[in-house]
């Protein structure tokens, strides 16, 4: 039974977005920081993949400093097998994801 509860909870993690990695994750986040450091003014971050469709990407981005600013969103689109920032924000307009490209499951919801 122990053995059992065991192999249900490493199940539970390998399979929980949280601790979950997809292959491209790392190229997103660095793109994401860099991206993140040359269009805004918050500089200590942290960035969590939210979820990869086609060649786009969405990513949260999270001061380290909750006073500093809002938790704000990067979408990243992948071009020559490298991944570049589009946009960062707070909220966007349909007509910024339809400028953007970005696809219909990508949107914040």
């Amino acid at each position: 039974m122990r053995t059992f509860l065991s192999l249900l909870i490493l199940i539970g993690i390998a399979v929980s977005p949280t601790f979950a990695k997809g292959p491209e994750d790392d190229a997103i986040i660095a793109a994401t920081k860099s991206y993140v450091a040359t269009n805004s003014g918050m500089t200590k971050i942290t960035v969590a993949v939210e979820q990869v469709a086609d060649d786009f990407a969405r990513a949260k981005v999270t001061p380290e400093d909750k006073n500093a600013t809002d938790p704000a969103w990067v979408f990243l689109k992948k071009k020559d097998g490298k991944w570049t920032g589009l946009a960062i924000g707070t909220s966007f307009t349909t007509e910024d994801y339809q400028q953007l490209g970005i696809p219909n499951t990508l949107r914040i919801p």
